[in-house]
This record gives structure tokens, C-alpha cells and sequence, in this order.
């Protein structure tokens, strides 16, 4: 039997920048869904029930800071790994997203490889001990 591939939520208003994510993600495997702006990517979350959320930070809308605020709120979301993306990657936005729940940042334009090895080694530690991330699904 094939494990399920894990679920990565891709949030970024800029479409050539989600595009271009998805397709290499699901090139290593992943399923991918996609989200154009905060607004969005909440309601994708909540459908999807992601594995890992990468966020995008300055989009219209909902930016992504309030946006992982909304999807931290959600018990089911509390351990969900969410990897900020920035173009910004002054000390002061990586401070707010940090506090908003995201779990990592990383600056724009981003080292494919060292986000691969980040999402592999998360995704095991979660996989590996579900209760660790998903705790809120079993209270």
C-alpha cells in the first residue's frame, strides 16, 4: 500500500510564484492546494485540512499574517506547521509572523532545497508522531 501524500497549502497572490511552487511540489509528490490571497488560503485550510501551509505574507485582501492568526484560531489548525514566505525579511516582519503562529520564514527569493529538506524533515517528525501536531483532534 502507497502512503498518502501528504497535503501542502500554498497561499501567494502572486500567481507565476504559486504556480511555480505547485508544480514542484507535486513533482516531489505532494498534493497541492492553492490559495490567491489570506481570504482564500483560510477557506482553502479549513476544506483541505492541509498537512503543511506555505504563506506568503504581503498579499491583498488578508495579508498572511492575519491569515495564520484566523487559522491558528481553529483547534484542529494549532499544530499545523505554517512556513511564512517573504520578500521582506526585515527583523520586524519575521518577529510578526513568528507571533502570529507561523512555525518558520523564510526570505524571497527562497533556497528550493532548503525548503525541501525543511517540509521533508516536518512532515516526518508529524508523520512520525501524529498526536505531537494533531493533539486537538482527539480532545
Amino acid at each position: 500500500m502507497t502512503p498518502k501524500a501528504s497535503i501542502i497549502l500554498v497561499v501567494d497572490d502572486y500567481s507565476e510564484n504559486r504556480t511555480l511552487l505547485s508544480a514542484w511540489l507535486r513533482a516531489k509528490g505532494y498534493q497541492v492546494v492553492e490559495a490567491k490571497n489570506g481570504r482564500e488560503g483560510v477557506v482553502q485550510a479549513n476544506r483541505s485540512n492541509p498537512d503543511l501551509i506555505l504563506m506568503d505574507l504581503a498579499m491583498p485582501e488578508l495579508d498572511g499574517v492575519e491569515a495564520t492568526r484566523q487559522i491558528r484560531q481553529r483547534n484542529i489548525f494549532s499544530r499545523t506547521p505554517i512556513f511564512a514566505i517573504t520578500a521582506f525579511g526585515t527583523h520586524d516582519v519575521k518577529a510578526d509572523a513568528l507571533a502570529a503562529g507561523c512555525t518558520e520564514v523564510f526570505a524571497k527569493p527562497v533556497d528550493l532545497e532548503s525548503l525541501l529538506w525543511k517540509i521533508q524533515s516536518t512532515l516526518s517528525q508529524q508523520n512520525s508522531n501524529p498526536l505531537k501536531y494533531h493533539a486537538a483532534t482527539f480532545s
